[in-house]
């Protein structure tokens, strides 16, 4: 019987965001069984256009579609799940927050989908797969890599992660789980690159509270906090400090709110209710005992922190020594769009707070050099395959795996629709353009 596995790139291979990849396994010289990791949006090299995979290549192949998995729950994961399943009926599997921010984008294209949530000791069985979740830290809750046992071997798919041994949720990365996987044999690691060229380990989550807590001690106007509205980590740091200063909360923003209802409602994010206020009545508290976690750290035209730049917001607007505080670095080819909103909070006389000023109140999600080292340490795998980065990226990760002794043979870079075929004798190839 002629049998191979491929795993095909329809995104997250030079580029950070956009992460689509389809594992198959092919019996006799046709595909018997596939899986799909992964669903996310890109982002244009201007920051002004939502890039939606393209998913021509599965049309043809829907019978042999088994699932889609997910491993956590941001944009560039889950949300091209929308132009995924308005053209191929699919399950979707997750862990409980992923499934749970997925479902309500979903339902904001109108969208019914059949959802999974699962729980980390679960194991899948889809045809010739077998998946396992490994719980990992990143900058969202109940993120995971995934174990994919096949016919030919097991793949490690690492998707986003860091080392974070003091995380905001108390749930270290589950490092027994994936060093075991590694004593039993890896045939081929997928790995987060996109920090591969900084050195040593990623920081800790917790060490953005304090950081933050210095900055409201210094407010003496409304506090307006900004991050990516799926990092509930970091939102629910932003309500531990609100609380501590005794300030009225304002969730503000769509996505902000629904994602917040989402977390709260699974136990990923807690606050006190009487804490909370809505917008209407935001003109009744006094400016100084105010504190708003708005959407828009992008400055995604129409978010909530842009119409307030703009002195469009109908409840909400800015004041001199007002503090704006921006927990996220722009993703690439946002810079210009986030800048220019800063200025124009700076002229409406706020005192804004970002990366290239205040490098403290944000820390990566993703693993840096040493990080990416222990993972290949921990998995040791006979090939490895760099995702989620730009080229110059996947360049300093191709060093750190020389430093670990790894060969030019052993290290591929596929392009997206590019595939890597392993076959029966334990050989691994690039296939060109598939089709």
């Amino acid at each position: 019987m002629d049998e191979k596995v491929r795993i095909v790139f329809l995104g997250g291979v030079g580029e950070v965001t956009k992460n689509m990849f389809v594992y198959e396994y092919w019996r006799d010289g046709k595909i018997a069984d596939s899986i799909i990791v992964e669903c996310g949006i890109g982002f244009s090299e201007t920051g002004d256009e939502i890039i939606m995979p393209d998913v021509s290549y599965l049309l043809d192949k829907q019978d042999t579609l088994r699932a889609t998995v997910l491993t956590h729950g941001h944009e560039d994961h889950t949300s091209g799940l929308s132009t995924l399943l308005s053209q191929i009926r699919i399950p979707v599997y997750g862990t409980r927050l992923t499934v749970a921010l997925a479902e309500g984008k979903l339902a904001d294209h109108g969208i019914q989908a059949e959802l999974h949530p699962v729980k980390h000791k679960q194991i899948l069985n889809f045809g010739a797969f077998q998946v396992r979740f490994v719980h990992v830290t990143h900058s969202i809750p109940d993120a995971t890599n995934l174990i994919i046992k096949t016919p030919l071997g097991v793949l490690f798919h690492a998707s986003d992660f860091k080392f974070d041994w003091s995380p905001v949720d108390g749930w270290p990365t589950e490092v027994g789980k994936i060093a075991l996987a590694g004593e039993s044999g890896i045939l081929c690691l997928l790995s987060d690159c996109v920090r591969s060229e900084r050195s040593g380990y990623t920081l800790s989550e917790e060490t953005i509270e304090d950081h933050l807590e210095l900055q409201v001690k210094k407010a003496h106007g409304k506090v307006i906090f900004t991050t990516m509205s799926s990092n509930i980590s970091r939102i629910q740091q932003a309500v531990n400090v609100a609380s501590a200063f005794n300030r009225k909360i304002l969730f503000l923003g769509r996505s902000m709110r629904q994602n917040v209802e989402a977390a709260q409602h699974l136990g990923y994010l807690h606050f006190p209710k009487k804490s909370i206020v809505h917008s209407k009545s935001v003109k009744k508290i006094p400016s100084n005992k105010l504190f708003i976690i708005a959407a828009g750290s992008q400055a995604q035209e129409d978010s909530a922190l842009s119409r307030i730049a703009d002195n469009a917001h109908k409840d909400i607007s800015l004041a001199p020594h007002d503090m704006v505080i921006f927990s996220a670095d722009p993703i690439p080819g946002y810079e210009r769009q986030v800048h220019k909103l800063v200025n124009k909070m700076t002229k409406l006389g706020a005192d804004v707070v970002y990366s290239d000023i205040n490098d403290e109140l944000h820390v990566s999600g993703h693993g840096a050099s040493q990080d990416l080292m222990l993972m290949m340490g921990l998995t040791r795998p006979k090939y490895i395959v760099p995702i989620g980065g730009e080229s110059r990226q996947v360049r300093q990760y191709f060093l750190l795996a020389e430093k670990m002794g790894y060969s030019d043979d052993t290290l591929f870079a596929p392009e997206e629709k590019d595939a890597i075929e392993f076959t029966r004798d334990g050989k691994a190839r690039i296939v060109k353009e598939v089709a």
